[in-house]
């Protein structure tokens, strides 16, 4: 196995390898490189940094500062850093710098770093920095998010109503639960099923979109009775739940009939100028210390059979 001569260079040898070095990061670094005196003047300078700042070359930044380019609050962030890495002797690296010029709407941002300058004998007489645009990377990162976000509320919310689902029903359900098995007092929670009476004939007398319609009405009337703190979910099919914390059967009894109350009062366009005037029947469960789900389910739904069996149109408790 050979091993490489290493490169011996004269002294003017490597100061040519310095000056060739530095020029060619003044003329192709992607980023912008810069160096300040302790003044925050500009000694030297990239020409993308020169690009930036709409300076027509490197040159003409020399004796200025970031107050003649950039907002002045801007450039007193910039000033302030300086000064406490010349205090220091510390560089401060990866900082997200964010600017918004008056004349433009678009803000950008930057991953700066910045070191302190010395010179030969180790005294600082100044700060040297890099920073690059990541504005771009940044509105990707942006619309992930907000793409996540969507995905994660499609996960949560039933399509066709607007009403969480039933899969965030159960999991709002046990978060629910073990929070008030925690608690040391006696508050509790109810649950209120509800179920639209004479859905099957609404279907097949007038069609599924009607149907449809009936489910919207149905989940529209529950948003405006419920309470703000209160969660309505569609469970499947024309079952709904709501969900009210720190609210006993007496509480929850008022707000039931607000809702039967919100749902019959304005009939529902079934096409053909007729209108169909739409019911429900509602159960209501409360809460109880060492409850489970299964437990607090089956309460709500014998509830809500107790309403059909004895006419439909009613809340049972």
């Amino acid at each position: 196995m050979s091993v490489r001569e290493p490169i011996n260079m004269t002294p003017e040898e490597r100061l040519e390898l310095d000056s060739l070095v530095l020029e060619t990061i003044r003329q192709f670094s992607s980023d912008t490189v810069y160096f300040k005196d302790l003044e925050s003047r500009f000694l030297w300078n990239s020409k993308e940094h020169a690009n930036q700042l709409g300076a027509s070359s490197p040159d003409e930044l020399i004796g200025k500062t970031d107050f003649d380019y950039f907002p002045e609050e801007f450039a007193k962030a910039a000033r302030k850093v300086e000064q406490e890495i010349i205090k220091t002797g510390k560089p401060i690296l990866n900082v997200e710098e964010e600017l918004k010029r008056d004349d433009d709407d678009e803000v950008q941002y930057f991953f700066a770093s910045k070191y302190p300058l010395y010179n030969k004998d180790h005294e600082i007489i100044g700060t040297w920095g890099m920073s690059k645009n990541v504005t771009e990377q940044k509105k990707i990162a942006k619309e992930l998010e907000k793409s996540y976000q969507k995905v994660q509320r499609l996960a949560r919310v039933d399509d066709l109503c607007g009403l969480y689902n039933r899969r965030y029903f159960y999991e709002t359900l046990e978060r629910t639960i073990n929070i008030y098995e925690s608690r040391s007092d006696d508050s509790t929670f109810a649950l209120i099923e509800i179920d639209i009476d004479d859905m099957k004939f609404i279907n097949d007398q007038y069609g599924q979109p009607h149907g449809d319609d009936v489910l919207r009405h149905v989940a529209s009337s529950m948003l405006v009775a419920a309470r703000k703190t209160d969660t309505c979910f569609r469970i499947g099919g024309d079952e709904f739940m709501v969900m009210l914390p720190d609210c006993d059967k007496m509480q929850a009894l008022g707000i039931a009939k607000k809702i039967a109350e919100a749902v019959q009062s304005t009939p529902v366009p079934v096409g053909d100028g007729k209108s169909e005037k739409v019911t429900i029947s509602l159960g209501i469960a409360s809460y109880e210390k060492g409850n489970d789900i299964s437990e607090l389910i089956s309460l709500a739904d014998r509830k809500l059979y107790k309403s059909k069996r004895n006419g439909k149109n009613q809340v049972s408790f």
